[in-house]
């Protein structure tokens, strides 16, 4: 079945044309797997879950079938599944689409898309309504007092501590991203050894992404004013989460569960962010999904959180973490704590993470 992209031109968006879907996937994941695609078999599964978010850029494009705005993409090679995992329409398709309209018709500045082709027929396409030009919002003053303020209560400011204090024999020699990088990341990353090995040696689902809690402490670092250094003391299996396209959705029953647990153990550790895994192999151009990054954004609001991403495959386990930095996010540099920390023993006395071993 043949799947092809309907070209919209705007500002009425009349239709442009059409191009094969098939080269677009190829562009956009063979340097993500970092092998040649062709022959490869592409299988989409929509979700009917809203996305209207434009791309941003030259030209802008948005996606006139919104109302599917979420993609599972599995791709097979060979009769075996070397990749699924779900991203944004517009990730896979206006990403790649913006690069060839921007060299072949550069004085065209917005476009509209959306794919087509066979059981495909029932989704229809959304027109965008057009933004309204020299519009001025004016607040009607009822003349009634506001008798509620609600404010953030400021956190207390973290203990000070350095890598050496946490465990760290050479700060020069981290175990992912790059220690040089240190001085322009504002958070780092030290796992204690048990926490470490429930992700790096737990058996995860090879069928389905699984995800969860990390946990610990939160110091101010002692020789880098202004930075974060985050302790990992134990990973923890989410409960009750949403089971999507998303692939990973919290729910407050997730956060209420893991304070539950937190009071449980009594170690006053925090939620230091979440992890998840990715069901094929790591490479150096595809970390987090634009899906892990909405998630990580609107779930993990803290800007010292991380999301710890352990990709999978039957060669090898690569772990990452990853932290807010401007608009987007980057790879931090963590360390692996040396020796057995006084509370490693109470961590495997207390009840702790479904995911540890």
């Amino acid at each position: 079945m043949t799947i092809e992209v309907e070209l919209h031109r705007s500002p009425d968006y009349t239709s442009a044309g059409r191009l094969p879907l098939a080269p677009l996937l190829c562009e956009v994941f063979e340097p993500i797997l970092g092998r040649d695609l062709t022959g490869a078999r592409f299988v989409l599964n929509l979700a009917a879950v809203e996305d209207g978010e434009p791309l941003s850029g030259r030209p802008t494009l948005v996606n006139l079938g919104s109302s599917h705005g979420y993609v599972e993409v599995t791709i097979v090679q060979h009769d075996r599944i070397i990749y699924q995992h779900p991203h944004t329409v517009t990730e896979i398709v206006a990403a790649p689409l913006q690069r060839h309209l921007r060299e072949a018709l550069p004085q065209i500045t917005d476009w509209g898309f959306r794919l087509v082709g066979p059981g495909m027929e029932g989704l229809s396409m959304v027109r965008p309504t057009p933004e309204v030009v020299g519009l001025v919002n004016i607040a009607a003053n009822s003349g009634r007092r506001r008798t509620t303020h609600v404010e953030e209560v400021p956190e207390p400011d973290p203990p000070v501590a350095a890598l050496a204090d946490l465990g760290v024999g050479e700060p020069g020699r981290s175990r992912g991203g790059s220690a040089e990088r240190l001085d322009a990341t504002l958070v780092a990353v030290v796992f204690r050894p048990t926490a470490y090995r429930s992700l790096t040696g737990h058996e995860f689902s090879s069928v389905v992404e699984e995800g969860g809690f990390v946990i610990g402490h939160r110091h101010a670092d002692a020789e880098r004013p202004g930075r974060h250094l985050l302790e990992v003391t134990a990973v923890v299996t989410a409960e009750s989460t949403g089971a999507s396209l998303l692939r990973f959705t919290f729910t407050g029953e997730s956060f209420l569960r893991l304070s539950n647990l937190l009071a449980r153990r009594g170690l006053q550790e925090q939620i230091l962010g979440w992890y998840h895994t990715h069901l094929f192999a790591a490479t150096p151009d595809f970390g987090l999904s634009t899906v892990d990054v909405r998630l990580h954004t609107t779930t993990f609001r803290r800007p010292w959180q991380v999301a710890v991403l352990l990709n999978l495959d039957q060669q090898e386990r690569v772990l990452r973490v990853y932290g807010s930095a401007g608009d987007g996010m980057t790879e931090l540099p963590f360390w692996l704590a040396e020796g057995r920390h006084p509370e490693d023993t109470a961590t495997q006395a207390a009840d702790t993470s479904p995911a540890e071993s």
